[in-house]
């Protein structure tokens, strides 16, 4: 191997079966795609904290970033680069240290906006709350929330003009998984207003 070959490429044996047989063998074409392990680097500072880098497509960019801020064991933080296009676009954080991530902040199309925020407000490690934006535009316009803490959203509530003013909210009254209320709140909604 000289100085300039790529270690995280695992080449064939010599002796592997191309899958060219013998006259009557069809075989096979061989799979000619590189073959990448995920390489991770820790940096361990005096304080004890750590930060460990991810790269699991072997493009030479983190995707994903942990940081243990109080070095107790526990990651405090994560990044993430859910879309694999360069960029950190996920950020997980438990923000009572507790060991369970609490809260996931994301960008979900690249535009450098969030527009997903989902919350574990009772840190029994599932979601009970979520804010979306999800035309993109820069203003959060859906919001559920598991009011009862059951693992089901009971709660929906929709601005669809994005004035400000929820245009509808949906309630699931009995806990059976399924919306049973629909209240309209903005009587002048134009659901075409926000484009």
């Amino acid at each position: 191997m000289s100085d300039y070959d790529d270690p995280t490429l695992v080449e064939e044996p010599a002796d592997h079966d191309e899958g060219f047989g013998p006259e009557g063998d069809p075989g096979t074409e061989p799979d000619t795609a590189p073959v990448h392990e995920a390489h991770t680097i820790v940096e361990r500072f005096s304080d004890g904290s750590t930060t460990a880098v991810t790269d699991y497509d072997g493009d030479g960019y983190a995707d994903r970033i942990q940081h243990d801020l109080d070095s107790d064991g526990h990651i405090d933080t994560t990044y993430n680069d859910l879309d694999h296009d360069g960029e950190l676009d996920a950020i997980i954080r438990d923000t009572n240290d507790d060991g369970v991530a609490d809260i996931m902040v994301a960008d979900t199309n690249s535009d450098g906006r969030v527009d997903y925020i989902a919350r574990d407000l009772n840190s029994d490690g599932t979601i009970d709350s979520v804010l979306q934006d999800t035309d993109h535009d820069g203003k959060p316009d859906t919001f559920i929330r598991d009011t009862n803490f059951d693992g089901k959203p009971d709660l929906l509530v929709k601005d669809l003009d994005e004035d400000g003013i929820p245009d509808y909210i949906a309630r699931d009254t009995n806990a059976d998984g399924i919306i049973d209320t629909v209240t309209y709140v903005d009587p002048d909604a134009n659901p075409y207003a926000a484009g």
